[in-house]
């Protein structure tokens, strides 16, 4: 469209101004503050207010508000943005006044005036120290009587007790110790440095019977001696009945004389091939190391030769199952001739667990053996060992 004024139309792509844009047929230059609004396609622009708002509003956070009392801020309309301030209050050791923080002491042990920027200072402890028995406190080359800290000081000792009292066995001659020995039995007069030595004992050895002192009668450690025999001893006659030495495998038991049963001394009866005995060897503290039968009903027997000048008159043999629980089994008891004739005879029978005494002793003899026959019941029986009772 053609214009009145004679304005015409200009296209650019950039435009430089220096006076004023007007707008409309009015020729409308707009007010201050006034933007360029468009009124959209084939219509003329105007002047007009700015309303554009932010893309992404501002929210209040902690200790802020808006004037409007509005919890955000995106641009749309004027505000004020007012900031909450907390109130500060002083606590122990603290004094706050308007926006000033400062320490709150004493004055008399601590103490921020002196120093560098008005540093904390200590001034003194707040105890004093006082000076004791032969304790001296000097300051500044002055003595004093209790210290605070607050000074620089030096602390001397005075040694006053000078004086020492001998006791048993000391001696004391000015400042020199010795020892007060009795002059017999110990003295210090001998030796290098005049050192301590024995003289003799206190108590004299006296000889007695078949003993001689080269020096007499009586020994005091006080020289050397030697020491005789009086008279030889006679010789010991090994093959004397009065010579009572027993066998390594009896032993004597409160008045009793005992043979221990030796356990590889047992063999399975010859009632069956195929019975045998076994070692128990499990390691269970009721049972390891016995004898067990390896069938029921089994007979084991074993053969043990008593001692010359002994007689075999009871024994004792005990018996367990599994758990270690005592079982009681018979046990017969016979002697058997070896050599130069034959036969056997009874000494007698009893129960495993308790001494029983035989119905006829047996004497130690060469030609002469003891036979006991254990008769077990159960696989679970184990022969724990006991012995055979001696006199002499």
């Amino acid at each position: 469209m053609s214009s009145f004024n004679g304005l015409k139309r200009i296209a650019a792509t950039s435009i430089q101004n220096t006076g004023p844009f007007i707008l409309g047929n009015q020729l409308d230059p707009g007010t201050a503050g006034q933007v360029i609004v468009s009124n959209g396609a084939n219509e003329s622009a105007a002047w007009g207010t700015n309303s554009a708002t932010l893309p992404n509003a501002l929210t209040m956070g902690t200790n802020l508000s808006l004037a409007s009392g509005a919890a955000s801020f995106n641009g749309g309309v004027a505000d004020t943005i007012n900031a909450t301030v907390p109130t500060l209050t002083g606590g122990n050791g603290i004094d706050i006044t308007g926006t000033s923080i400062t320490t709150d002491n004493d004055g008399t042990t601590i103490n921020n005036t002196g120093g560098t920027g008005a540093q904390n200072q200590v001034l003194k402890v707040p105890n004093a120290m006082t000076a004791g028995t032969n304790i001296n406190f000097l300051s500044g080359g002055f003595p004093i009587a209790t210290y605070d800290g607050s000074t620089a000081l030096t602390i001397s000792a005075t040694d006053t007790n000078t004086t020492y009292t001998a006791g048993n066995g000391i001696d004391l001659f000015g400042t020199i110790f010795s020892t007060d020995n009795d002059g017999t039995t110990i003295n210090n007069t001998g030796g290098s440095g005049a050192q301590n030595q024995v003289l003799k004992v206190p108590n004299s050895l006296t000889s007695g019977t078949n003993i001689s002192f080269s020096s007499g009668t009586t020994y005091d450690g006080s020289g050397s001696i030697t020491i005789n025999l009086a008279t030889a001893p006679t010789n010991l006659d090994l093959t004397s009945s009065t010579n009572i030495i027993h066998p390594p495998n009896v032993f004597d038991y409160a008045g009793d004389l005992r043979m221990s049963i030796e356990m590889g001394n047992f063999y399975p009866n010859d009632d069956s091939s195929y019975f045998n005995i076994g070692v128990e060897d499990d390691f269970s503290a009721a049972i390891h190391g016995t004898l067990r039968p390896l069938t029921s009903s089994l007979e084991v027997c074993g053969y043990f030769i008593i001692p010359a000048n002994y007689t075999a008159t009871a024994c004792r043999i005990d018996i367990n199952d599994s758990l270690g629980a005592a079982v009681s089994r018979v046990i017969v008891i016979t002697s058997i001739t070896t050599y130069g004739s034959t036969g056997y005879a009874s000494l007698g029978a009893g129960n495993s667990g308790a001494e029983f005494s035989f119905i006829t002793n047996l004497l130690g003899a060469s030609d002469k053996i003891m036979l006991i026959q254990i008769y077990t019941t159960s696989t679970s029986d184990h022969i724990r060992g006991g012995y055979i009772k001696l006199t002499r």
